[in-house]
């Protein structure tokens, strides 16, 4: 299906036909111009990408743990000490809202978009390294991410209206946009883990690799407040299983 056939038929398909256009876009991301206007149809396509997700990460974990049990070869998970109310915060505020506006915000293409996005990478690589840094630079860097963060924010209230055109290399090379963010995505997730042992360690963030190109397909064919919120649900249920509520 060519680039118009995609922008053409984004909101008119079966249940089928739209598993059949996720597949193709994780094969192959394709470029829409605008995704589907909010309503009882879009709700109905989160709710499938959401349950689709859910399964596959399922089976992820299932075949890696299963793996892992004769191999061992995944990093243990980092034990952080917070409160109920400060995870709150974080899986179901700020992750969703700054992930998906760092990794798939600028997926539009347009120039003030494209800018946001790399303040948005900046902010997020200073974040990720004050987790690992010395305790005396943690805050600092802390502090410095959430500057630019807020800093791009602003370039880009500023400029949303004006700077709208997409550039031809986007678009031509808008796959390996969504292949690199997704990657991106799953990688940084490594921060969750002790240090890796094992190159098969990284299948520790498969999971959220491929949930990361689901996100995208969320975030161009829905939008990015579904994006957000397909995002924000995947880590309710997450926080839900980790505290042992079901």
């Amino acid at each position: 299906m060519g680039a118009d056939d995609a922008r053409a038929r984004v909101g008119v398909m079966g249940l089928r036909e739209r598993l059949a256009d996720i597949a193709r876009f994780a094969m192959r991301p394709s470029y829409v111009i605008q995704p589907m206007a909010w309503g009882r149809p879009a709700a109905l396509v989160l709710l499938a990408l959401f349950a689709l997700d859910m399964a596959i990460d399922t089976l992820a974990y299932a075949l890696i743990g299963a793996w892992d049990e004769s191999a061992a070869f995944l990093p243990d998970p980092i034990e952080y000490e917070s409160t109920l109310a400060e995870d709150l915060i974080d899986f179901l505020i700020f992750a969703p809202i700054m992930e998906e506006l760092a990794f798939r915000g600028w997926l539009t293409g347009r120039l003030a978009a494209l800018r946001f996005g790399a303040y948005g990478m900046a902010a997020m690589g200073l974040l990720t390294a004050s987790v690992f840094a010395a305790a005396e630079y943690t805050m600092p860097l802390t502090l410095a991410g959430i500057v630019l963060a807020f800093a791009g924010m602003i370039h880009w209230l500023c400029t949303r209206d004006t700077d709208t055109a997409v550039p031809a290399w986007f678009t031509r090379r808008f796959h390996w946009f969504v292949w690199g963010s997704s990657l991106a995505f799953g990688l940084i997730h490594l921060g969750n883990y002790e240090p890796l042992t094992h190159p098969l360690g990284l299948l520790a963030v498969l999971p959220q690799t491929i949930g990361g190109l689901l996100l995208a397909y969320t975030r161009t064919r829905l939008g990015l407040g579904a994006a957000m919120a397909h995002h924000a649900a995947y880590n309710a249920l997450f926080l839900a299983s980790d505290y042992g509520w079901w």
